[in-house]
């Protein structure tokens, strides 16, 4: 249920903000940004989200917040939007009631859920 939720806050969260259309060299960013934003908007590791450690799956969770946040089209925001639904899918596999601690206690979109989770895989 509170999976499904989040499934449907991060479609719409994804639908409705707002997107810069030019490339990040015109917004004035600079070589640091620019290689941050290259970094976060690499594509998904193509290893199943069950095969990462659960501090790999943390990790990813929180850099895929960026990888949306930059996303520069709706096939890159959908692909990132369900990448992160298996991410949230996988959390509340492994541990059901850290997954609802890390919610409870105001989980954020780009907060780290390992704190709260007590499977180390």
């Amino acid at each position: 249920m509170l999976t499904r939720v989040l499934r449907a806050a991060a479609a719409v969260f994804a639908a409705i903000v707002p997107r810069r259309r030019e490339p990040p060299q015109q917004r004035g960013l600079g070589p640091a940004a620019e290689d941050v934003i290259a970094a976060v908007t690499l594509p998904p590791p193509s290893r199943p989200v069950a095969e990462l450690s659960t501090d790999e799956l943390c990790t990813a969770w929180r850099r895929s917040y960026f990888q949306l946040l930059v996303a520069r089209d709706a096939p890159a925001r959908r692909s990132t939007v369900q990448r992160r639904q298996d991410y949230l899918d996988e959390i509340e596999r492994r541990d059901r009631r850290g997954f609802v601690r890390w919610l409870h206690s105001g989980a954020r979109a780009g907060g780290d859920p390992a704190p709260y989770l007590s499977t180390k895989r």
